[in-house]
Parts: structure tokens; C-alpha cells; sequence
């Protein structure tokens, strides 16, 4: 009991105190995990068959275009601050 307590009390605190991530770059490629379960997971739940060949490529274009998407995001809110800030 008093190890199961213990294990609870450890899960929980990591949510009372976060990590921080920062803005660096590596930072920012802690993103690219979280990108592919959500390519992986979306897929799973919409292909109606799921043959592996198949969904793999689905899941690669996905994964492609959530991440040129965050990056012409990121690019043009640069773009937007730049020319805010100066």
C-alpha cells in the first residue's frame, strides 16, 4: 500500500511542478513526438482498412504537413512581430 501511495504521490507531483521546455531549439523538437502520435492516432481512427504499407505513407504525409504548416506559421508570425516590433 505504501508503495502504491508513493507512486501516486511521484505522478501527481509532476503535474504540480511542469518541466520547462524553453524556446530553444531543442525545445522545439520535443514537438516532433507529439506531431507523430497525432498523425499516428488520426489515422488509425479515419482509415476505414488499415493495411501497413499503406497507413505508413498516410501517417509520413500527415506528419509532412502539420510540420510545414507549424513552420510557415512560425515564419510568418516572425514576419508579423518583426514588422510590429521593428
Amino acid at each position: 500500500m505504501i508503495n502504491s501511495l508513493n507512486l501516486c504521490q511521484y505522478v501527481l507531483a509532476g503535474f504540480m511542478s511542469p518541466m520547462d521546455i524553453g524556446t530553444t531549439a531543442k525545445g522545439l523538437l520535443l514537438a516532433l513526438p507529439l506531431i507523430a502520435v497525432i498523425a499516428i492516432v488520426y489515422k488509425a481512427i479515419k482509415l476505414e482498412e488499415i493495411k501497413f504499407v499503406s497507413f505508413l505513407k498516410e501517417v509520413f504525409l500527415l506528419f509532412g504537413s502539420i510540420l510545414v504548416f507549424m513552420i510557415i506559421t512560425a515564419i510568418v508570425l516572425f514576419v508579423i512581430m518583426k514588422a510590429v516590433v521593428g
